[in-house]
């Protein structure tokens, strides 16, 4: 097991969809601890990955690793 720094492989893999394993959140509860479980320009592999391999995680987090929606923009997923 790996720890890693989530913010930090963020910025490593722009432009895809990260799956991770969290081991520590801050105060509010986001996580900033894990380890990478997946990483893929589709959000649909990593369903698929997390279908097949992952949902044995306690605590796990999905998060898309690109520019973020301007202000007044909303996301749909």
């Amino acid at each position: 097991m790996t720890e890693v720094d989530i913010l930090e492989i963020e910025k490593q893999y722009a432009d895809e969809w990260l799956l991770f394993e969290v081991y520590e959140v801050d105060k509010l509860g986001r996580p900033i601890k894990g380890k990478l479980l997946a990483h893929s320009p589709s959000r649909a592999a990593l369903d698929e990955y997390w279908e097949r391999k992952v949902q044995h995680c306690h605590h796990s987090y999905v998060v898309y690793a690109g520019q973020k929606p301007r202000k007044g923009m909303a996301v749909v997923l």
